[in-house]
Formats: C-alpha cells, sequence, structure tokens
C-alpha cells in the first residue's frame, strides 16, 4: 500500500479530503525518496501533521519530528495515534513513537535521594514517583530552583559516575526515556531538544514543525551564561562539605554591576561586550570557588588515599569509578586491589564524596569557558543580563548569557536522510539567513473561506494618544459580540489593561494549556496573551479577535537588539528583518481566526501603520477577507519587503 492509497482509505472513514494535503503527502513522498532539503508552506487547515506522517508510516521510514511547543507535541501524538492505529487495522503493523525531552527535564532519583529540598516538593515528587510518573519535571509544580537540584545534570551524571550510580537501572532517563527512543520509529523532540543532538540521527528523516519558530529555541538551547542562584547554591553546598564558611561575593558582582540597568518595564539587558566585567569575574567569582574547590580536592583525596592503603581489598565499582573520573595518579590505581562487586558503605560515601569534587570541578570548567567567550568576543555572539524574582533567594536571581546572535548551522541537513521544514508562514529568506539552512520552496494553496469574515483596521497607532481607549473599546465592542475572544499583545505591560475584567483568562497565571483548554469550554470568555497567542493557539468556533498592533519585535529585546546591530554591522538594512519577522507573525496572528471550514469571526487590528507595507494588505486581499477601514489614509506607492 503506497501513501495515497492509504490517504484514500482514510477518507472512506469519514477523514475530510483536502487537495493541499494530498499535494503535501506527495511532496514528502519525493524527499522520502530523492533526499535533500524541502521547505514546504501549509496554510491553516492543510492537514500537515497528517500529511508528513502518512508517507513516513507507510515507507516504515524511521523519523525525527521537531516541534515548537507542548501543544503541537500533543496534537502529533494525537494524529500519530490514530494513524497507527488504522495502520495496524489494515497491516497488522504497528508503529512505535515516543515523545521525549531533554535530560534535563527529568528527574534524577540519585540526586533527590542526596539533596536537601524543601519537604513539600519532597512529597510531591514522592507522590508521582508512585504512578506510572515517566520522570518528567515539568509536570510537576516545582519551582525551578528546585528542579535544577534534582534533575540529571551532565556535571553531576557524568559517564564514570552512571556505572557506579545506585539507581542507574531504573533511572527515568537513561533507563527508560533513552529505551524508549531506541525503540521508536518516530520520535517527536521540541527544537531545543534538536539543537543539543541528543540522539541517533543516521538513515533518519528530520521533519521540522512550525520551522517560522525554529531560530528562536535554537538561540535558547545554545544559550549558556552563569547566575546569581548557581553561586549560592555551589557556595552553600561547599560550605557543608568543608565544615566552614566559603566567601563568593556574587551578590556584590550582579547588584553593583547590572541592577541599574533594568526598570519597571523591562528586566532584562542587552550588553555590548563583557570585557568591561572580566577582571571582577575572575577575582570575585572564579579564584575564590577555585580555592574552595581545590581545598575540596585535596581534603577527599588524601581520605581516598588513606582509606586505600588500609585496605586490603575494594569492590570492582569503586576501583572503576577511581579510575573513570580521572582524577587519582595511575601508581594510585594500580595499587588498588578489587576482588567483589557491590560497594561497602564506605565505599559508597567516598564515591559520593568523589564524585562531589568532579561535579564542582565541571562547573568550575564552565565558568572557565564563560569567561573565555567573554574575552575572545566571538564575532556573532551577543550577551544580555536578565533578573527574576526568586522565593529561594527572597530577591532578584540575575543571569549573565552568551548566545548565538543567528544559529545557523547548528543543525546539519547533512546528518538526516532527508530534512522537512514546514510551517502555516514559511519564509525561506529569514530560514537561510537564521539559521543558514536552504532547500526547495514549496507553497500549498488557502483551504478556507475567509469571505464571510472581516478585518477592520482601526483609526489608531500606538503613537496616537487615543490608542489606549480605541484598543479597550474595541475589546468591549468584541466581548459583547462573541463568546471567545483573543487578544493579541506585544507588550506584557499591556496585559493590565485587562485584569480587572471578568471571565478572563491572562498568560501567565496559568499555563497556556489550561487556559485554551478554558476558553474552548467556556469558564472564561477571553484570553489574552502574548507571543504564544499570535502562534499557537486553536480555538475553533466563531471568535473575535483583537490585534493591539502590528507584531513587530521590541528592539529593546536582546535578541533583536543583537540581530539589528549584527545586520547593519554587516551592510544589510535591520528594518528589513524586522518586517520580515513581523510579517510572519502577522500572518501566525490571522491564522488564528479560521480553524475549521464553519468558522468565521473578526479580527480588528488598532494600528493603522499597516498601509505602509504592501506585503501586509496584499496578504489579506489574497485570502478574500473583507478589509474594512475606519479612517481615511493617504494612498501612497508601498513596495514589499522582498
Amino acid at each position: 500500500m503506497d501513501s495515497i492509497s492509504f490517504y484514500e482509505y482514510l477518507l472512506t472513514k469519514g477523514f475530510e479530503e483536502r487537495k493541499s494535503q494530498r499535494e503535501m503527502i506527495k511532496i514528502v513522498e519525493e524527499a522520502l525518496e530523492e533526499g535533500g532539503v524541502k521547505l514546504i508552506e501549509a496554510p491553516t487547515g492543510t492537514g500537515k501533521t497528517f500529511a508528513y506522517l502518512i508517507p513516513i508510516i507507510v515507507n516504515k521510514q524511521k523519523a525525527i519530528i521537531s516541534t515548537g511547543t507542548k501543544i503541537l507535541q500533543d496534537q502529533l501524538k494525537r494524529d500519530i495515534e490514530f494513524l497507527a492505529g488504522h495502520w495496524k487495522l489494515l497491516t497488522g503493523q504497528k508503529v512505535n513513537y515516543a515523545v521525549i525531552k531533554g535530560k534535563g527535564n527529568y528527574l534524577c532519583i540519585d540526586r533527590f535521594k542526596k539533596e536537601e529540598i524543601p519537604e513539600a516538593d519532597r512529597l510531591e515528587v514522592e507522590t508521582f514517583m508512585e504512578t506510572e510518573w515517566d520522570g518528567d519535571l515539568t509536570l510537576t509544580g516545582l519551582a525551578s530552583e528546585t528542579i535544577v537540584k534534582i534533575n540529571v545534570d551532565d556535571d553531576y551524571c557524568t559517564f564514570a559516575y552512571r556505572m557506579a550510580c545506585p539507581f542507574y537501572r531504573e533511572c527515568y532517563y537513561w533507563a527508560k526515556v533513552k529505551r524508549r527512543e531506541e525503540n521508536a520509529d518516530i520520535l517527536v523532540v521540541n527544537h531545543s531538544l534538536l539543537a543539543l543532538k541528543e540522539f541517533e540521527t543516521k538513515d533518519k528523516v528530520l521533519v521540522i514543525d512550525e520551522a517560522h519558530e525554529l531560530d528562536r529555541y535554537l538561540t535558547l538551547a545554545t544559550t549558556f551564561g552563569i547566575s546569581l542562584y548557581w553561586f549560592k547554591d555551589l557556595q552553600k553546598s561547599l560550605e557543608k562539605l568543608l565544615g566552614e564558611s566559603v566567601n563568593i561575593p556574587a551578590e556584590e558582582f550582579f547588584r553593583n554591576n547590572f541592577e541599574k540597568l533594568f526598570d519597571e518595564e523591562s528586566n532584562e539587558a542587552a550588553l555590548e561586550s563583557l570585557r568591561e566585567y572580566i577582571p571582577q569575574m575572575k577575582t570575585l567569582l572564579y579564584i575564590p570557588l577555585n580555592e574552595a574547590v581545590e581545598k575540596l580536592r585535596k581534603k577527599v583525596k588524601e581520605e581516598v588515599e588513606k582509606f586505600v592503603k588500609e585496605t586490603l581489598m575494594v569492590s570492582y565499582t569503586f576501583k572503576d569509578f577511581l579510575e573513570n573520573t580521572l582524577l587519582f595518579d595511575r601508581d594510585l590505581i594500580d595499587s588498588v586491589n578489587a576482588g567483589y562487586e557491590e560497594p561497602t558503605e564506605r565505599e559508597k560515601e567516598l564515591i559520593n564524596k568523589v564524585k562531589k569534587i568532579d561535579y564542582y570541578r565541571r562547573k568550575l570548567n564552565k565558568l572557565k569557558a564563560f569567561i573565555r567567550t567573554a574575552e575572545d568576543e566571538e564575532e556573532g555572539v551577543g550577551y544580555k543580563v536578565s533578573r527574576a524574582w526568586s522565593k529561594k533567594l527572597n530577591g532578584y536571581n540575575y543571569r549573565l548569557e552568551a548566545f548565538l546572535i543567528f544559529p545557523r548551522n547548528v543543525i546539519d541537513p547533512e546528518e538526516y536522510k532527508a530534512v522537512i521544514l514546514t510551517s502555516a508562514t514559511v519564509e525561506p529568506e529569514d530560514i537561510y539567513l537564521t539559521t543558514g539552512i536552504t532547500g526547495e520552496f514549496y507553497t500549498l494553496p488557502h483551504n478556507y473561506d475567509y469571505t464571510t469574515s472581516t478585518i477592520f483596521i482601526e483609526d489608531t497607532n500606538p503613537k496616537k494618544e487615543d490608542w489606549k481607549d480605541k484598543l479597550t473599546t474595541n475589546y468591549y465592542i468584541l466581548r459583547s459580540e462573541y463568546d471567545k475572544v483573543l487578544v493579541l499583545l506585544t507588550n506584557k505591560e499591556h496585559l493590565k489593561l485587562f485584569e480587572e475584567d471578568e471571565e478572563v483568562g491572562i498568560q501567565g497565571k496559568d499555563s497556556l494549556t489550561r487556559l485554551i483548554e478554558f476558553l474552548r469550554s467556556g469558564r472564561i470568555k477571553a484570553l489574552i496573551g502574548l507571543d504564544s497567542l499570535w502562534t499557537g493557539v486553536d480555538v475553533k468556533g466563531e471568535k473575535g479577535i483583537l490585534m493591539s498592533k502590528l507584531p513587530f519585535e521590541n528592539p529593546r529585546d536582546p535578541l533583536t537588539y543583537h540581530r539589528l546591530k549584527f545586520l547593519e554591522k554587516v551592510g544589510e538594512d535591520p528594518f528589513t528583518y524586522q518586517r520580515r519577522k513581523a510579517y510572519i507573525k502577522f500572518r501566525q496572528g490571522v491564522g488564528r481566526l479560521i480553524r475549521q471550514n464553519s468558522d468565521k469571526g473578526k479580527i480588528v487590528l488598532c494600528d493603522n501603520r499597516i498601509w505602509r507595507y504592501r506585503e501586509f494588505v496584499d496578504f489579506l486581499r489574497s485570502l478574500g477577507i473583507n478589509i474594512v477601514s475606519k479612517g481615511k489614509f493617504k494612498r501612497k506607492k508601498r513596495t514589499p519587503f522582498w
């Protein structure tokens, strides 16, 4: 049975035929046969997940499917189960799949048993462990400060320690997640995990869904840095092991240098360079930490050497661990006699102490690498500082970070049998600029009828005094006309305009998944939020959508700031980049209106500057949506960014 035959079988079961979906199936088939990179713009209603899953299942092709959000992962899971069920009915063949996240999302049982965390958090984790839980800490209500103490950490879970870890065979990640990954025909990951490459890629097809968001997730995945909490946690642990105070004045470093950069509207700031902070990073942070770690290393090393000399025989586990840590001289290792398997309690105690040294040295090396990055000032690397309130610290936790301005070449298409990038809004130039990926570009036809829907363009914009009044007035008009209203904002400060209203869900007050479900079920009548609402919400039925303004990125956003500076430096037009990104996001926002053939509704855009940008207006006209302008505009020659 080929892909089209399976597709036509599904049509006999009441599945709705879509011309664009059939076209996409053929394009994906071609990719599986010939390889290469395909960029597929599949407008809302194409049913793109079925269009790439059907050929993958029929051809028994091992695949990695990467998405940007948990919402889409959940949808993918449902679609895979649906198709796999019908495929098994037809052929008797099972389709194995797994949805996985990066290792840092999973519980480390060993760390959980050893670390000091709030008792309420411990009870919550223990309750989860009594169920069929897969170890995913994001399903708990734990604060991030707790999660980083008990999750799987590369610096803790080294190869050497994994071989000695008493919980290795029952480990959520290494024993369970990795086994599911090995057995999976289809592996569903997120864009951040895709960048980390924690899975085998050989002979597999890569599908990148929601490709318009890929660059931001890749940048996030390759961001690294230091934080106040990081130092406070290390300091506390070292003091406990050394039995004396350790002075690492991290709070002084962060507060004195960066507190002045923040205000009520922003808790993050772009930094041109970290060069001026390097001397302090060395004297206030690196040197005190290094001295404490070295003192601990000498103390534990002496303890281990004394034990080895006084003991006739040790376990194979203990000797192998000492050798694999690379912390001890060869002569010492050779002098150790091993003769039994299970380590004694004293050996376990020493393993834990040596493990701590190895852990702290790795953290120290990360700090050293960060300082070296600051010293090198490589082209294409940006810097930022941010703060967030921490209950654990009872104050702000500061983060100092470096990131790739454009994460080009993070993904290498040559590592895969074929690569397919798809989204309702694929812009090949943007994909190439931000990720370095190029390929054959396909545009599929629109599927839904927009002629019964309307977009009102209000005669205002954020630079006018009446903008807030018109924004809130239009909000209440939409609330009176529709039981479901989406408010798409670009500035979190504007969330305050709607907080006092009734039957409203505000992004950030609860998980987005729950808020969307509340809107669908009628528990709330309006959902108000920022980025994710423009691109990741699927609410069927009649609805009103309020767009506060054209979604241009805030130039104060650190990533946007560095991108604009970089483009200007290399002779490119920064505004072309901004305009293209706004155009992509605007099209995504319009796509929230109609999610099935019977849907209709109204969009209100409180930004008359749309008339300056021809591509925005041309896009609306291509849909056939009714455009109503509230006001008179001077018609000027409008040129699209391309």
